[in-house]
């Protein structure tokens, strides 16, 4: 007989809530388990294998629509790999972009800073903060 468990060990083997849980079943992420007499869900032991593979795919920053798809291929046998290489190549271009969005922040805030405020700055009329004010106005960030 296969070992099943219920939600709540399965929640602590996983490291997972179950609300999360729950979700991932609704979401298509999970198969739906067997239920008891009584209605409790009864999930497999690969459960927890598959909820150790959600997370370690969040952790590389993929969505769970693209965790989804990759878990699809997989059960139906199908080598899920090139698709996985598809989705970090796109992940990781997104990422750079975001750091140069950064890293151009990051340079108008220390400009900012050095630039400071003036000693006994009063705000009236239009002057709000030079600090900000003196910033030229970009497109985008």
């Amino acid at each position: 007989m296969v070992k099943t468990f219920y939600i709540s060990p399965l929640s602590k083997q996983a490291g997972v809530p179950v609300k999360t849980i729950r979700y991932y079943e609704d979401a298509g992420l999970l198969p739906t388990p067997s239920r008891t007499a009584s209605g409790y869900r009864l999930y497999s032991p690969d459960s927890a294998d598959r909820l150790h593979f959600i997370k370690k795919a969040q952790n590389l920053g993929l969505r769970l629509d693209e965790i989804k798809e990759i878990l699809d291929l997989a059960d139906r046998g199908r080598c899920p790999c090139g698709h996985v290489q598809t989705f970090l190549k796109t992940r990781l271009h997104e990422l750079q972009r975001k750091i140069a969005d950064l890293r151009l922040i990051e340079r108008r805030v220390k400009r900012a800073v050095r630039q400071g405020c003036p000693p006994n700055f009063k705000p009236r009329g239009k002057a709000i903060c030079p600090t900000i004010q003196r910033q030229p106005i970009t497109k985008g960030r």
